[in-house]
């Protein structure tokens, strides 16, 4: 399978590589992640390069990921959400053991718009960690979870407007879409800390491999998605 990507991603390739300091500055590191996985396939090596040079680091799963296999007879919603819930510590485990992890806990597909008080949790989080920036997935990713976790970002960002904030592409690497993409994009190397996130990614079974094999409608990411994740640069782009 060859994968095809958005024209955000063919400037991306284009886009300098920055380093830890760069991209969170002298704090701790608030990430969001629509679903679990969103945070290992986006932002894991970026999420370990902080943990691992001594920051604070927490991670906020806003969606249970109940849905990924809609008609199995043998997982129904609420059994996969309590094991996406274990594969998402086993992987922020396996990137650092010092990752703090926040569920929020709304259904998958079904993140609200408006979200005042997470908002303000998360400014509350953010301050007693000593953040100093915010990634979130971004607004141009095809999925309502997605675009939902990225107005919380926004908001959360209207909030405490010192925190660099940055947006990681997922599906919006591959897939069109109406948003645009901001002026200012760079990758992260992921060379150093590859190993550990191929290992994290690992740990999300139940999206990666057939582990949920009798749901016709299943969701499973292919390989090569898998390896793209793996091998290339994380990329952030500048909100």
């Amino acid at each position: 399978m060859t994968l095809q990507f958005s024209s955000m991603m063919e400037r991306a390739a284009k886009a300098s590589f920055a380093d830890l300091e760069t991209i969170i500055g002298p704090g701790g590191l608030v990430a969001l992640a629509p679903h679990p996985d969103d945070e290992t396939l986006g932002c894991g090596a970026l999420l370990r390069a902080a943990a691992s040079a001594g920051r604070r680091v927490a991670v906020v799963a806003v969606s249970d990921g109940r849905r990924s296999h809609p008609t199995s007879p043998s997982v129904n919603a609420p059994l996969l959400a309590r094991i996406r819930a274990l594969e998402m510590r086993a992987a922020l485990g396996t990137l650092h053991p010092n990752i703090f992890l926040i569920e929020l806990g709304y259904c998958d597909c079904e993140v609200p718009f408006a979200l005042p008080e997470a908002a303000c949790a998360i400014v509350d989080l953010a301050t007693d960690i000593g953040a100093t920036a915010l990634v979130s997935s971004w607004e141009g990713d095809p999925h309502c979870d997605h675009v939902a976790t990225a107005a919380l970002a926004h908001r959360i960002h209207r909030l405490c407007p010192a925190l660099r904030f940055w947006s990681y592409p997922i599906w919006g690497r591959f897939a069109p879409t109406q948003a645009k993409a901001p002026a200012r994009i760079v990758r992260f190397d992921t060379g150093p800390n590859r190993a550990a996130k191929a290992a994290a990614i690992a740990c999300h079974r139940s999206q990666m491999t057939d582990m949920i094999d009798d749901d016709p409608q299943g969701f499973m990411m292919t390989p090569e998605m898998q390896a793209h994740f793996i091998d290339h640069p994380e990329v952030f782009l500048a909100e």
